[in-house]
């Protein structure tokens, strides 16, 4: 169609009865075949820039106002702007990892990713996000989606830091656990294969407080990220 409306109309010739000149059948063909070669490039150029733009709304998109997303989906928050994050995730978004333990941020079993970085769910105003927040039940999703699993492998998956933890049998009584976990997924992103001290140091040293474990289970710990760091090398 772009064809017939964009090339200038040309008259049929007859042969030698035409009483008007015009084009011959070769330069009309050469015409057509350049219309069409230059249609179908802009077609190829046009889908690829459509897709490249899809894929970078899709990433790039600012999360709405008065909204949050969370493990890839964005909420609209009907909590006050000074609710705490830990709250909206529990009570409207039905999220049950991230644990109340003291409400001041210093033990971390609230913790939840926001971006890359380890946050204290518990003193962290759900208005003040500008970033992604990813949950222990979010961190499979987001390991399948780095490596590009399929949604067949991804149903399968678990992130490798909570297949260490199950392998290395490290939960007691499990209540900080989610920090623990989110805490060793934070210093794996930053530092792909901790030292001991380095992994001791993630814990203990990173504000606003060290990470606690009420059973003691910090061996365990240690040992766990130490496994996760090999598979996820």
């Amino acid at each position: 169609m772009a064809d017939q409306t964009e090339r200038p109309p040309v008259e049929a010739s007859n042969g030698a009865g035409d009483a008007s000149p015009g084009p011959g059948p070769h330069a009309d063909g050469s015409r057509r075949a350049k219309i069409a070669a230059g249609i179908g490039g802009a077609a190829v150029v046009a889908a690829g820039v459509a897709v490249g733009v899809t894929e970078f709304v899709q990433n790039q998109q600012a999360i709405p106002r008065g909204s949050i997303r969370v493990n890839g989906i964005t909420h609209r928050v009907q909590s006050a702007a000074d609710t705490p994050l830990l709250y909206v995730l529990r009570d409207e978004l039905g999220l049950k990892g991230p644990k109340f333990g003291c409400g001041l941020g210093e033990c971390g079993a609230c913790s939840v990713l926001v971006g890359d970085k380890e946050t204290r769910s518990c003193i962290t105003n759900w208005t003040s996000l500008t970033e992604e927040v990813t949950t222990l039940e979010g961190l499979a999703a987001r390991w399948a989606k780095q490596k590009s699993l399929s949604a067949a492998q991804a149903a399968k998956t678990l992130h490798p830091v909570q297949q260490a933890w199950i392998d290395q049998q490290v939960p007691q009584c499990g209540y900080c656990q989610n920090g623990m976990i989110i805490m060793a997924v934070d210093l794996l992103t930053r530092t792909p294969s901790p030292s001991e001290a380095q992994i001791r140091n993630a814990f203990t040293n990173t504000p606003p407080s060290p990470h606690l474990c009420r059973c003691g289970t910090y061996m365990s710990i240690i040992a766990a990220v130490q496994r996760a760091s090999k598979t996820m090398a």
